[in-house]
């Protein structure tokens, strides 16, 4: 305390004698500038009083003039030079500017200056007043200057009496603390003493031997475990040589090297990095394995190792025993994998055979009892194999034998592929598949094809089963990632949902979630099983997201690798100059098509034929009525969109008389597709539903179905238009000018000159057509006409004009007239490059 007050002291003396030389240099400023001020107004007397000895216009009276000018000019370029002039500053600038116009005339002759004389006596009355006034001025910034050097030294006292008052505070603080850190202190050194006690006590009574060795490798300590497993007592083993002492012969040279390297460069190779596994020797010579953790301790000698050792020759034992047991298992599961995957090689093979047999009895002529017992045949041996082949899909990929076929993929044709074969399933269970690729790039990646069909399979299986009567959608788009592009397959139902808690087991082999009694799905539960294996083998991950109730999506997620040209991942060729042959459908149909549209007869007709069917044609819904009266037929194709009488009226009409055909199956042929309009498609008596472009694929299909109930009429059920797939909706900008896999079809179906005729008349048929459409001005009417106009295109493979027409339509039926015109006038420039397309494809 006495050297703080001394301290003090001497800083408030030192601070006093600053202040002191500061307040006299800032005096002298200020004395200065006052003086400068004073100096402007004595200066002009002088002046003003040589003016009036200058009226006698002698030399000398001249000279003298001009010296006082001269003094009281630089005055005044002086007081106009010294700080805190604000407010004398206008009029010093005014008098120096007076001062400046008559120095040309002050540096002339003397008779210039003579005649001169009163210009001057008149300036100099002029401003008589601003010296004073300046002078003046200069007294009030001289107070104003000490009132605000008197304010600044008392906050500078004040700011350093408190520093000060701080200072003595933490001072004081600290002094307090030291004080009560000693206290502390004293009372943890008594802990530690008891604590090292205690230490003591418990080392030496520790199940784990300790050895205490010096930086010179001499044993400081050596407790009662270490004992027992060194069999060496105490007194023995102090101030003994480690490693002479308990390390085997064969290791005491690295250990003597370990030490001498410690020594040298102070590194450890041992201390403080964790449990080591060595040998050492015991009194009576037996080397043993051991388990342990050195750790470094500073003393005033040195460094000193602490080194805690376990005997772990019993776990040695242990692990040896378990790894026999382990081996003798793998080999165990080895032989029973090759055992079941060699069984169920065996099992898939007959029971191909049986099912093949079932489907030639399909063939005979059996009763309902046997036809119940061979269906139930039929299903339990289909079941039955896509277990086998769900298992044997596992155990190729356990035994790594599942070899990837990587090759460029169209995935919008893989998608699609997939989607129709799905179709049955979903049917089935009258769910409706959509396929939305709005947001799919026309890009090719190369991919194990094989494998993606295998994953969509089983997730699209998944959806339909847990999704009755509901909608499943697949879509798939690229998008940028952190280590360049992926692509994103994502499956999406409206189904029951999964549980949060199952959402992470669902992967598992052999876990299905729908455990009832009833069990309302079949399956193993190795479809997510064999998912998960095959997006590993792809390089890629897959997440689900559900909510109970709301439904489940699926996403999938691959490296992309963009392929360098464009191949097809299909089964088919689509090589224009390779012809399909097709196969004799299994019994000869005879049909009624109706369509008022030439073009589409001509080639819905040609479809049908090459299929293996006989047509009959009919332009309009009136013609349909008065031909199905006098002709039997096996199916009807009904277009909807007729003058005069369309297809739903031309429908009823027909079941509802007495004529042969009123149980003919009637399907509809048409480009609409919203759901209200294929509910009232089957409230109409409609056991169909064909969309317009017609695919060749759905189009066999659905005449199979026709063939099976004209095979059994007896089970004949109505299809629900519902079940159809659903269109791909999109902006029609971002579809393909013409569908190249539709322009194949139809070349390989009619020939070049044929199709190159059909396009002909449909460049006529549109430029008579295009104009009365841009003209129409009610929506009823540019709905008929987009319509009538959209399944020409469609039918010819028009792709981006069928989809612009079909978005006219939509906006009309959701009477939406002003996005209805706007999108009409993209229709010329999409029909010109539509036309130069179809021309550059088959020629003009």
């Amino acid at each position: 305390m006495l050297i703080l007050v001394v301290g003090m002291s001497i800083a408030a003396y030192l601070a006093y004698n600053i202040w002191d030389r500061i307040q006299a240099l800032d005096s002298a400023q200020q004395d200065h500038a006052e003086w400068v001020f004073t100096q402007i107004e004595i200066e002009f007397l002088k002046t003003d009083r040589a003016l009036a000895e200058a009226q006698s216009a002698t030399p000398e009276a001249l000279d003298e003039l001009r010296k006082r000018f001269d003094i009281f000019y630089s005055r005044v370029l002086l007081a106009e030079r010294v700080r805190n002039n604000a407010e004398a500053k206008p009029q010093i600038r005014e008098l120096r500017f007076l001062l400046d116009s008559f120095l040309p005339t002050i540096d002339g002759t003397d008779a210039e200056l003579a005649a001169a004389l009163g210009d001057i006596d008149g300036m100099l009355r002029a401003v008589e007043d601003i010296p004073r006034e300046i002078a003046l001025a200069s007294i009030a910034i001289a107070s104003e200057m000490s009132q605000n050097e008197r304010h600044e030294i008392v906050r500078l006292i004040e700011v350093m009496a408190a520093i000060v008052l701080i200072v003595t505070l933490a001072l004081v603080g600290a002094v307090y603390r030291l004080s009560r850190q000693a206290s502390r202190l004293n009372s943890t050194s008594q802990m530690v003493e008891e604590n090292h006690l205690r230490l003591a006590t418990t080392l030496q009574a520790s199940l784990d031997a300790i050895v205490v060795i010096n930086a010179q490798g001499e044993i400081e300590d050596f407790n009662g475990s270490a004992e027992e497993i060194f069999g060496i007592t105490h007194e023995a083993a102090k101030g003994s040589d480690y490693i002479s002492l308990l390390i085997p012969p064969a290791d005491r040279m690295a250990h003597r090297e370990r030490l001498m390297k410690f020594r040298q460069t102070g590194e450890t190779e041992v201390a403080d990095k964790g449990r080591r596994e060595f040998e050492m020797i015991d009194q009576d010579g037996r080397i043993f394995p051991v388990e342990m953790s050195v750790s470094q301790s500073p003393s005033a000698q040195g460094s000193l190792f602490i080194a805690y050792i376990r005997d772990i020759t019993e776990k040695r034992l242990r692990e040896a025993e378990i790894i026999a047991a382990r081996d003798e298992a793998l080999d165990a599961y080895q032989e029973k994998s090759r055992f079941f995957a060699m069984m169920s090689h065996e099992m898939r093979t007959p029971l191909n055979g049986v099912i093949s047999a079932l489907q030639l009895l399909l063939d005979d002529r059996l009763d309902d009892e046997q036809k119940r017992y061979l269906d139930a045949a039929m299903t339990s041996g289909e079941i039955l194999l896509g277990h086998i082949n769900d298992v044997l899909a596992i155990e190729r990929s356990e035994a790594g034998t599942y070899e990837q076929v990587r090759q460029a993929c169209d995935m919008t044709a893989l998608m699609a592929g997939i989607i129709n074969t799905m179709e049955p399933l979903a049917e089935a269970g009258g769910t409706r598949l959509h396929l939305d690729l709005t947001k799919l790039d026309d890009k090719s990646i190369v991919t194990d094809p094989r494998a993606i069909q295998q994953v969509l399979v089983n997730l699209l299986s998944n959806a339909i089963k847990f999704s009755p009567g509901g909608d499943v959608t697949l879509r798939g788009w690229f998008a940028k990632a952190d280590a360049g592009e992926e692509f994103l397959l994502q499956v999406e139902d409206d189904g029951s949902g999964i549980p949060a808690d199952d959402i992470d087991r669902i992967f598992e082999d052999f876990v299905s979630l729908d455990s009832r009694y009833e069990r309302r799905t079949g399956g193993t539960g190795l479809g997510l099983g064999i998912v998960r294996r095959l997006v590993k083998r792809l390089g890629g991950e897959i997440t689900c997201e559900s909510t109970v109730g709301e439904g489940t999506s699926f996403t999938l997620r691959l490296p992309v690798e963009l392929a360098v040209m464009v191949e097809t991942c299909c089964d088919e060729t689509t090589d224009v100059h390779n012809k399909r042959v097709e196969q004799a459908p299994a019994q000869r149909l005879n049909l009624l098509l109706v369509d008022d549209n030439e073009i589409n007869r001509e080639l819905i007709k040609a479809m049908l034929e090459r299929i293996g069917h006989d047509v009959t044609l009919a332009t309009g819904g009136r013609e349909a009525i008065d031909i199905a009266e006098g002709a039997t037929f096996d199916a009807i194709l009904m277009d909807i969109s007729m003058p005069e009488v369309n297809g739903i009226q031309a429908t009823k009409a027909i079941l509802s008389g007495s004529g042969p055909n009123h149980a003919t199956p009637i399907i509809a042929v048409t480009a609409h597709a919203m759901p209200k309009e294929r509910e009232e498609f089957s409230a109409a008596g409609m056991s169909g539903f064909l969309q317009k472009p017609l695919d060749m694929k759905v189009l066999r299909a659905e005449l199979r179905e026709v063939q099976v109930l004209t095979a059994m009429p007896e089970k004949a059920l109505r299809k629900q238009a519902q079940s159809v797939p659903t269109p791909i909706q999109g902006k029609s900008a971002k579809r393909p000018l013409l569908n190249d896999q539709q322009m194949v079809d139809l070349i390989d179906l009619l020939g070049e000159e044929k199709l190159r005729e059909r396009v002909q008349k449909l460049s006529d048929q549109v430029a008579d057509d295009l104009p009365a459409l841009m003209a129409a001005d009610a929506l009823p009417d540019l709905q008929a006409r987009a319509h009538a106009m959209a399944g020409m295109c469609g039918m010819l493979g028009a792709d981006r004009l069928h989809g612009l027409l079909k978005e006219i339509e939509t906006a009309c039926k959701t009477d939406k007239p002003e996005e209805a015109r706007g999108l009409c006038n993209d229709l010329p420039d999409t029909w010109n490059a539509t036309e130069a397309a179809m021309q550059a494809q088959v020629g003009p």
